[in-house]
């Protein structure tokens, strides 16, 4: 069982778009989870499970190449589990162009009363009930309700929002098999002030909210 005080592994990817898996794993949050799976001990195989205590998270940003000046696709990855990119690169050649991997020690970080910069991005739904009783999760769409959502989870997560800014909002649809998936996700980057270390450090190991295995919940955290 992994304990709180274990480093965190933080990996940054960059995918070939020319890459036919690549290609189709940057339009479908389902198939990129199954291809990154391939980097981690035994989760390769179909139907087995991540390395006892792993909570894969990842996210997809674009960041701005400085070489050729044009935005590009690029996946981050948060695992427990030290991975292998170089298995996932040989399994499928050029599927990545290039990756790093650094250790993320969040003690030093993570103080009472710290001001911390944050980017998020979230499956922002909540579960409400129809005129028959039913259970269902609904998206959130206006940024009232998304910021909300927001503080709502930081009082559970050990923070408060200082500030916060919608840098984008939208509908992202899957496919797992058959079943057709719609996320209603938000990124938010902003500022905090640390609460609750402990349940920080937690939240930032489990992910907040719901849909993490496709590409939600990935709190990142700067100074």
């Amino acid at each position: 069982m992994t304990t709180l005080t274990a480093p965190l592994h933080l990996s940054r990817l960059h995918l070939s778009e020319r890459h036919r898996h690549a290609s189709r794993d940057l339009s479908s949050p389902y198939a990129l989870h199954q291809t990154l799976r391939w980097a981690f001990p035994g989760a390769g195989q179909d139907d087995a499970p991540l390395p006892d205590g792993e909570r894969l998270l990842w996210r997809q940003d674009v960041t701005l190449n400085p070489q050729t000046g044009e935005f590009t696709p690029t996946i981050l990855v948060q695992s427990v589990t030290p991975p292998d990119w170089g298995a996932l690169n040989a399994r499928d050649p050029a599927y990545l162009t290039e990756w790093d991997v650094r250790t993320l020690d969040l003690t030093p970080a993570l103080t009472s009363g710290r001001l911390l910069h944050f980017r998020l991005h979230a499956n922002v739904t909540v579960r409400r009930q129809d005129e028959t009783g039913r259970s269902a999760r609904h998206g959130l769409h206006t940024p009232a309700e998304q910021l909300a959502w927001l503080d709502r989870q930081g009082g559970r997560a050990g923070f408060d929002v200082l500030g916060a800014d919608i840098t984008r909002a939208g509908r992202t649809r899957t496919r797992k098999g058959r079943q057709l998936i719609t996320l209603h996700t938000v990124t938010f980057e902003g500022a905090l002030r640390v609460t609750d270390p402990v349940a920080l450090e937690r939240a930032v190991r489990e992910g907040l909210g719901h849909a993490k295995s496709l590409g939600c919940g990935l709190l990142s955290l700067a100074p």
